[in-house]
């Protein structure tokens, strides 16, 4: 916005000193189709010697004398002195450079024995920029554990829940409540959560967004549980919401946590947001804009991967794999069986007889062998399946211990580890760099 010309032009030389001492635009940058507010302060001036009555303040395009955008009549009285404020609305119909003239009208009061005061007209000029309407809110989506949420001070958050700044606790045990409340029953609905994830709107666009509200589905992550997977077109198998978001200004943004409830499998879920434009109010238009984000829920934070894996094998096809099960992850492991997957020369782990491991702390190890019976003339590795619970979700990987060449003589040799799905393996635990070593822990089969 740019001001032109204090005074812009006077009519008449009477003796109110009438000016327009400021023209404040309430956006910088006003978009098409919005309301727009010009603020204008009009003073008399201290050193004039005669009250002024202000009869009109008109805002014109600059240049035309014909209808004024808006107009405001019987404004009052100004002694010397004194300043005024009016409140002048306009909107445009394309974006672009706008010249707008404000024009004031007033009538001086008589002064020296003259019958008539006389008419003061100032006008001042405003450049306005126009800008297009932007219509987008901006999604993002974080996966929290329910201890993430956890404190031990109730008085500043409710039911023991610290959001950290997130306004709202939506779904589950929260329902849309403030996080902050004080009411009782606002405390007990958040005692706990299952599944938060946390959601941040944001307003990029250059118009308000009205009616926002958000809804969360999930759908079972595909391959995360071995022929147990989700099929592409499976159907969801969470879903929470909607739940009502304060409107958001152009560069405004609200974070909320939703809560998925309790769930036993790994998830896909989609948050999106529903919501219309500021604009879109006086077309009658619902609130049919969307935006979306992804997150998997939850997060994975363990790592198991096979290591320094020894296989040995006798003439009649027996092979037994001695190796360690590490945890090249951040969180912990539990319930970790292993066992042998049936192949193409190679027979599964009968039932009952799996390797049961247990608890896989982060960056720790544990031994396990397994026995098979493989035909070396077909099968070249041995697939090795994992099967552990992370979060109250249960996982299944896969990877594979190559067996020696058919020809070897010795009855005892050492194969190498491969992958097949989605584990990676490697011969270190964690960042450390210390290399795993054999061990003589056992743990009974299962």
């Amino acid at each position: 916005m740019t001001l032109l010309g204090a005074v812009g032009g006077v009519t008449a030389v009477p003796d109110a000193r009438i000016g327009i001492d400021e023209v404040d635009v309430s956006s910088s940058e006003p978009v098409v189709d919005e309301r727009t507010l010009l603020n204008v302060t009009v003073s008399n001036s201290g050193g004039s010697p005669a009250a002024a009555n202000i009869t009109s303040v008109r805002l014109y395009n600059a240049g035309e004398d014909g209808n004024p955008r808006d107009e405001a009549t019987m404004v009052g009285g100004l002694s010397p002195g004194d300043t005024t404020d009016v409140a002048l609305w306009t909107e445009f119909d394309e974006p672009g450079e706008y010249r707008l003239t404000v024009e004031v009208v007033a009538d001086q009061e008589a002064t020296g024995g003259e019958a008539n005061g006389g008419t003061v007209t100032v006008t001042r000029d405003v450049i306005v920029d126009v800008q297009p309407v932007e219509v987008a809110l901006d999604l993002r989506t974080r996966a929290l554990a329910p201890e993430d949420l956890e404190s031990d001070d109730d008085d500043q958050n409710a039911g023991g829940i610290n959001v950290g700044g997130v306004g709202d606790l939506l779904g589950g045990g929260g329902g849309g409540l403030q996080a902050g409340g004080t009411d009782e029953s606002d405390s007990e609905s958040v005692e706990s959560v299952d599944s938060p994830v946390a959601v941040t709107v944001v307003n990029t666009g250059t118009t308000t967004a009205d009616r926002v509200s958000l809804t969360a589905v999930g759908t079972s992550v595909r391959g995360d549980r071995g022929e147990n997977a989700a099929s592409d077109d499976a159907d969801p198998t969470t879903k929470v919401g909607p739940f009502v978001v304060e409107n958001l200004a152009p560069g405004e943004e609200r974070q909320v946590i939703i809560d998925l409830g309790p769930i036993d499998e790994r998830l896909d879920v989609t948050v999106t947001a529903a919501f219309r434009a500021d604009t879109d109010v006086r077309n009658e238009r619902g609130a049919d804009r969307t935006a979306e984000s992804t997150v998997t829920y939850p997060t994975r934070e363990g790592s198991p991967s096979v290591t320094d894996a020894t296989i040995r094998t006798t003439d009649d096809g027996q092979v037994t794999v001695d190796a360690n099960l590490g945890n090249a992850g951040t969180g912990e492991l539990n319930g970790v069986v292993v066992s042998v997957t049936g192949t193409d020369g190679v027979e599964p782990t009968p039932v009952g007889q799996k390797y049961f491991i247990g608890t896989v702390s982060a960056g720790d190890f544990v031994a396990f062998d397994l026995q098979t019976v493989a035909n070396a003339s077909v099968a070249d590795e041995v697939p090795i399946r994992i099967e552990y619970t992370e979060r109250g979700v249960r996982y299944t990987e896969t990877t594979t211990v190559a067996l020696p060449e058919p020809d070897d003589e010795s009855g005892s040799e050492s194969g190498t580890v491969g992958t097949l799905g989605v584990i990676s393996i490697v011969g270190v635990v964690g960042g450390t760099g210390v290399a795993i070593a054999g061990s003589v822990i056992r743990r009974r089969d299962v």
